[in-house]
């Protein structure tokens, strides 16, 4: 139930994590994603060889083609942490050539697309919970869940109060200078920050009123399976394998 208030109306839950149902990571255990996944990002990171940075860059690209997630989510996810990955390339390609800059792009591509199919095959809460559950100390993963709350009342009040703009007329200044555009969009934030804090103080009040007082407790967590064993298989398998090259312990 506390979940369940913690989602919220606002937030139309039959659209909340549409591609973690559609997937079969969906059916994988969250500890076992998170343990997978993990141990593929920190190997990956870890390499320096450009040709087994490129094949942990292929065995992501590989793990999102079959992740069953749409490929047009997780490129706009990937836009959108690009300029990051971009501006870390370009400053070791300043300083160490465009090999070792290229070698980061794909290092950190890697990594990001591992990581985004992680978010994305499993449901927001899931993840939390395998989080809870792998040992993650109660404070974080309760601030996590709380933050992803508001993080969501933030955007559907800025949803609104775009909508309220349009109705009343505002299509947008002539130029980013434009005075008139710059006190609307300051009064709009300003309001969406205020409405946003009073509804945050409304939902913790919903909180305390159904038990929570500092933790949220969770269901027994079920048996890990065999085809949760095996994904976790694949991946250490893979970074043992990356590792051992990297360490000349192979060929």
């Amino acid at each position: 139930m506390i979940v369940a208030h913690v989602r919220g109306h606002h937030t139309r839950p039959e659209e909340l994590d549409e591609h973690a149902r559609a997937s079969w990571l969906g059916r994988i255990d969250p500890r076992a994603k998170i343990i997978g996944v993990v141990v593929f990002v920190v190997a990956a990171a870890l390499l320096t060889r450009t040709e087994l940075i490129l094949a942990s860059l292929s065995l992501a690209v590989a793990f999102a083609a079959m992740s069953q997630v749409p490929y047009r989510h997780l490129a706009r996810m990937y836009l959108g942490a690009l300029p990051f990955i971009l501006v870390a390339s370009a400053s070791v390609a300043l300083f160490a050539g465009l090999e070792r800059g290229f070698d980061m792009w794909a290092r950190t591509s890697s990594c990001v697309i591992a990581l985004l199919v992680l978010a994305s095959g499993t449901e927001t809460f899931e993840l939390f919970s395998g989080l809870r559950r792998l040992g993650v100390p109660k404070l974080v993963s309760t601030l996590l869940m709380l933050t992803y709350k508001y993080v969501l009342i933030l955007g559907d009040e800025l949803a609104r109060m775009k909508t309220a703009r349009r109705a009343r007329g505002f299509k947008g200044g002539r130029s980013i200078l434009d005075r008139r555009s710059l006190d609307v969009i300051g009064n709009t934030a300003g309001m969406v920050f205020v409405r946003a804090s009073a509804r945050a103080d409304d939902g913790y009040e919903g909180l305390r009123s159904r038990g929570f007082r500092s933790d949220m407790k969770l269901m027994r967590a079920p048996r890990l399976r065999a085809g949760d064993i095996a994904f976790v298989a694949w991946f250490a398998c893979v970074s043992s394998i990356l590792a051992a090259v990297q360490l000349g312990g192979v060929g």
